[in-house]
């Protein structure tokens, strides 16, 4: 169950990006979600993070620095080498509930399909599938958060 329902808002601070991996070869949507990620992060003011799983992979986590992430957290197992529903999604869910971004964002690939819709429910959050463009209005979001 997720820690999420009794959590305080203002705990969760960063944009990241589900930096989607094939057989050790970086995604092209993952440098598309990083470049969008930078211009929102940027104007919440907060750090851009990859999230990068697979097995063997440290040497591709270099290139997401290069199109603006601040840092990238890399989870690397033989289990994770090949994706699997189930395996990635509860790394994904654990590694948010640690360090708890208020966005996350996974391309509209085969894998962020079925990726996104499950990590949204095990997390009991959200979900804005297909986006095209993502904007932040801030003065609404401040006063959301305030609220809270």
């Amino acid at each position: 169950m997720s820690t999420f329902n009794n959590t305080d808002l203002a705990a969760f601070k960063g944009v990241w990006v589900f930096c989607e991996q094939r057989q050790g070869t970086m995604m092209p949507t993952s440098f598309e979600l990083i470049s969008e990620g930078r211009k929102l992060a940027d104007s919440l003011g907060v750090e851009l993070c990859g999230l990068l799983l697979g097995d063997n992979v440290e040497g591709i986590a270099k290139e997401l620095g290069g199109y603006g992430a601040d840092k990238v957290i890399l989870c690397e197992s033989p289990l994770l080498k090949n994706y699997t529903t189930d395996a990635y999604t509860k790394v994904i869910c654990d590694v948010v509930e640690q360090y708890k971004p208020e966005v996350m964002l996974i391309g509209a690939t085969n894998i962020g399909r079925d990726l996104g819709p499950r990590c949204a429910a095990r997390l009991h959050t959200g979900l804005c599938a297909d986006c095209t463009h993502l904007d932040v209005d801030m003065a609404v979001y401040k006063d959301f958060l305030s609220e809270k």
